[in-house]
């Protein structure tokens, strides 16, 4: 069975609705409801696993946070919250460069949540422009398809994966990625900030900025040996400027609690109002279809009485019989064949409504 079967499948069966692809031109990542929360579904790789389990149980500020994980024997889809912002790729496209001030803050916030990766022994190793995500003010590190767990006795990673310009030489099979792999590629992210140019290969003076202290922070950070950059982003935190400034303190650690029982008491009360309008609907339907009963005994004749009530039928009932026999079929076929036929439904159910009323009529 395909991959995005199964997961269409674990999705159905967990009580997810799909909405439709978070990118044009791929069924993966899907937006998702339930309980009227919005996530992201992706399809999870075996070696990526570990990582995702890892951050579940201990959530990092200012990344998705895990929601849940969906497993089968051959097939996982994860469940992750929806960060529903601006990359910084974009606002460099609208806004151009950054000041040195705001690179500052970017830095910051960014090596906080380095740190908090390290010390769950976890490397992001895709750290780029269009996984930064500005919401809310803060900026979120987005997409860990590409993280892995650091393995202290392995020389190499299994998997050679990064996004070329961004990714430390390490990435290509040099030496086993780190802590210092996803420094290097900060450092490349801050540059492409400051400058307004995205990288078409190693920096050098020719494509580093000429800012005065910025510059050789971004060379230290972007050294090619590893034991020349920045050993922890702790020690990078302290050498980025304006630290006397007053910046935004990283969120507690069970922030991520918090927002959670935030969000399931908002989507049970949002739950409640909607269970109650629908029942306050279904005896709104009730007392309609008990008005055209007792309409049809007013009739004179028994064929007026049918003919009135078959009417009524094809007017009030069957479109409700055929929006409820629309979504059992909507949970039998996939996604591709819902999408294909559901029109041709719709067309049909009201083809043949109309000629029965005609017909009556």
């Amino acid at each position: 069975m395909l991959p995005i079967v199964q997961a269409m499948q674990l999705l159905s069966e967990a009580g997810y609705e799909p909405l439709g692809p978070l990118l044009p031109t791929r069924e993966f990542p899907l937006l998702v409801k339930k309980q009227q929360v919005v996530s992201v579904a992706k399809i999870v790789r075996d070696d990526n696993l570990p990582v995702l389990q890892r951050l579940k149980q201990q959530p990092v500020p200012r990344m998705p946070q895990i929601e849940a994980l969906l497993t089968r024997p051959d097939c996982v889809v994860s469940i992750e919250t929806l960060i529903n912002g601006q990359t910084l790729a974009d606002q460099l496209r609208t806004q151009g460069p950054f000041s040195p001030e705001m690179t500052a803050r970017v830095a910051t916030e960014l090596l906080q949540t380095l740190q908090a990766l390290a010390d769950r022994e976890i490397v992001h190793r895709d750290l780029k422009l269009s996984n930064v995500m500005c919401y809310r003010d803060h900026y979120y590190l987005i997409d860990v398809n590409a993280a892995r767990q650091h393995h202290v006795a392995q020389n190499a990673d299994t998997r050679l994966l990064g996004t070329s310009g961004f990714a430390a030489p390490e990435n290509y099979g040099f030496a086993q990625t780190d802590q210092r792999s996803d420094i290097y590629s900060l450092g490349v992210v801050l540059n492409c900030l400051l400058t307004g140019q995205e990288p078409r290969g190693p920096l050098d003076t020719a494509t580093r900025t000429a800012d005065e202290v910025w510059g050789p922070i971004i060379a230290q950070a972007t050294a090619l040996d590893p034991d020349q950059r920045y050993q922890s982003a702790t020690a990078m935190l302290a050498a980025i400027p304006g630290k006397s400034a007053p910046v935004s303190p990283q969120p507690k650690p069970d922030t991520p609690k918090r927002q959670a029982f935030k969000v399931q008491l908002t989507a049970k009360w949002q739950h409640r109002l909607q269970r109650g309008l629908v029942i306050t609907l279904w005896v709104l339907y009730g007392l309609l279809i008990l008005g055209l009963m007792g309409a049809g005994w007013d009739q004179a004749t028994v064929a007026a009485k049918i003919n009135f009530w078959s009417s009524g039928f094809l007017m009030f009932v069957a479109p409700v019989i055929a929006h409820y026999f629309n979504r059992w079929l909507k949970q039998q076929w996939s996604s591709k064949q819902w999408s294909r036929y559901r029109w041709w439904l719709r067309i049909a159910e009201t083809v043949v409504i109309l000629a029965g009323i005609i017909y009556i009529g």
